[in-house]
């Protein structure tokens, strides 16, 4: 890597996140957005070798993950509309369901349609399949619970080539998921945006200067200091982004709040530079040395979003389901609550935010007994 150096890797970063911000107004760029070409920039990067990947620098990437992005996601929850998230939520779990269910239905067809995988893999097949349903309904937390519980951590070489393409085509799909609602919404089948957010009254006098910056960060780090004491104090039972989302929530009521005027701006910079950091993680170069396991894994995940597509899409278009909401809901399956608080804002959907993030969530507490259920299942079937 031409970049060693943790600081000047988030300078480098941050450039990036301003540099797709500023060419996504432009006429050119506009129909990819800032949020695609952030991730677009983070990839090639750290492809082209220019700023480490994450697990050449945890050290500098794990923060972004975990508490930029928590701090991102109560900045932006200050605005939400509560009103409209009521309209939104019984749909959004829906179409999070269909594309549960997509999983599933993918990580079976998968290994039906793939009998080499089931001969490269052996022993390990059916915990492979158990990993890739949770993670593909609820995130990296049951991805890696999964592994523990069938042993595929005792496969060193298995479980890092698992979380190597995971890692790219979990980036991949989020760009996808990006992509798709403009598409959709060319289509008759799909009906516009159907949970607008309702008119509210004037805001009083936003805060300005240093006031309008500081006031917004110093929240939201007291916010997440608080949500991790609370959510220890509770014995880790409630998540602490649930913890993070209720002080939001309750903070989003009060008229001061109103005044803060940047917390959007600087909820939104938050998560461009989680969306950059997710590109940094698609390491090419380290799927390339796997092999044929690799593309072997590749192909089996392939299948696993196809299907995923097939079912959430096509049932979606069937219901008559808001384009930008079935793909929120699918990128709460397959990257998890953040990934889909951060479609549904760059979408500018903020009658989604709550409902997405709350459908990541629920991935988080169902993905691992999924897991565990398709795991059981392929068991049964090929062995």
């Amino acid at each position: 890597m031409l970049v060693a150096d943790p600081v000047t890797v988030l300078a480098i970063l941050l450039l990036a996140v301003a540099v797709s911000a500023w060419l996504g107004r432009l006429p050119y760029f506009r129909n990819l957005g800032g949020a695609l070409l952030a991730i677009l920039f983070g990839g090639a990067l750290a492809n082209f070798g220019i700023i480490p990947t994450h697990d050449e620098m945890p050290s500098l990437y794990d923060p972004i993950f975990q508490e930029v992005t928590l701090a991102a996601i109560f900045l932006i929850l200050l605005e939400v509309n509560l009103r409209a998230i009521r309209r939104a939520g019984a749909p959004m779990l829906i179409a999070f369901a269909l594309g549960a269910l997509g999983t599933m239905a993918g990580v079976l067809a998968a290994s039906a349609l793939m009998p080499d995988a089931r001969a490269m893999l052996g022993e390990h097949f059916a915990g492979a399949g158990a990993m890739l349903t949770g993670t593909y309904i609820g995130g990296s937390a049951n991805f890696n619970m999964l592994a523990i519980e069938y042993g595929v951590t005792k496969n060193p070489g298995l479980f890092t080539a698992m979380v190597v393409v995971d890692n790219v085509m979990s980036a991949a799909w989020i760009l996808a998921t990006i992509a798709i609602p403009p598409l959709l919404a060319k289509s008759r089948r799909f009906p516009p945006k159907a949970f607008a957010a309702e008119a509210a009254d004037p805001p009083p006098p936003p805060l300005e200067g240093i006031m309008a910056v500081a006031v917004p960060i110093a929240a939201a780090a007291a916010a997440l200091i608080l949500s991790r004491e609370l959510a220890s104090s509770l014995g880790g039972v409630v998540p602490v982004i649930l913890v993070l989302t209720t002080l939001a929530l309750i903070a989003a009521q009060l008229p001061a709040v109103t005044r803060l005027s940047l917390s959007r701006p600087l909820g939104l910079f938050g998560l461009y530079l989680f969306l950059a950091s997710v590109g940094a993680s698609a390491d090419l170069s380290a799927l390339l040395t796997y092999g044929a396991l690799g593309a072997l894994l590749f192909g089996f995940i392939a299948i696993i979003f196809a299907v995923h597509s097939l079912i959430l899409f096509g049932a979606g278009a069937i219901l008559k389901l808001d384009p930008d909401l079935l793909a929120i809901a699918s990128s709460a399956n397959i990257g998890g609550a953040t990934s889909a608080v951060a479609l549904a804002e760059v979408r500018e959907r903020e009658d989604l935010l709550l409902p997405g993030l709350l459908a990541g969530t629920l991935g988080t507490a169902s993905g691992t007994y999924a897991g565990f259920a398709i795991g059981s299942m392929l068991g049964a079937i090929f062995f």
